[in-house]
């Protein structure tokens, strides 16, 4: 009698590899996005820890955050100067701008992947999937008169007032942000929770 593998015995077991191999690619798959959603909340969550540190220790906000009007300002180059401190981020010899990966701002994890790869030719027009390394932007708004909360914010295009010093938000990976009363079900990131939202309009 002939010893091997039919070519049915084969094909089955090629099926239960194929099988494996697609289920493990799925779960790999949302791994690697709830880990990439991760990453972008905690650079949300910072972000926002940095800006109200900074004004505790300040006292006042810096006018590269309050040019922007502190109810939707980008931080941009000019805008995150003032975090460099507190955000360890890098800024040339006299610390009055940023240098290197973060030469354009605060941008997420999606658009800061871009930027690396493209390396001295990056800009913020640059693609990342659909839209620009400018739309994955941080947005931020601050407490401008000190009374504890943020009025008049416009997240995705709607006013929303915060308890809070200094909120920050961002797109999600789609690199849009929604209405926030339809952002809540989309994969944008806010550095505030829902409790801390007083009305939305």
């Amino acid at each position: 009698m002939k010893k091997g593998f039919s070519l049915v015995e084969m094909l089955v077991v090629i099926g239960i590899i194929a099988v494996l191999l697609g289920a493990s690619l799925g779960a790999y798959s949302k791994m690697t996005a709830s880990a990439e959603k991760a990453k972008c909340s905690e650079l949300v969550a910072n972000t926002a820890t940095a800006l109200a540190v900074m004004f505790q220790q300040e006292g006042v906000w810096p006018r590269a955050l309050r040019s922007q009007g502190g109810s939707d300002g980008e931080l941009d180059a000019s805008a995150a100067v003032p975090l460099a401190k507190y955000m360890s981020l890098s800024t040339n010899g006299d610390g009055t701008r940023l240098t290197g990966l973060d030469r354009f701002g605060i941008v997420t994890p999606w658009a800061a992947s871009v930027i690396k790869r493209r390396g001295n030719s990056a800009s913020l027009s640059d693609k990342v999937g659909d839209y620009t390394v400018k739309d994955h932007m941080l947005h931020y708004a601050l407490d401008l008169d000190g009374d504890g909360i943020i009025d008049g914010a416009s997240v995705g295009g709607e006013s929303i007032s915060v308890r809070a010093a200094a909120i920050v938000w961002c797109c999600g990976k789609d690199g849009k942000i929604e209405a926030y009363s339809k952002g809540l079900r989309s994969d944008d990131v806010y550095s505030w929770t829902k409790g801390q939202t007083q009305n939305v309009k």
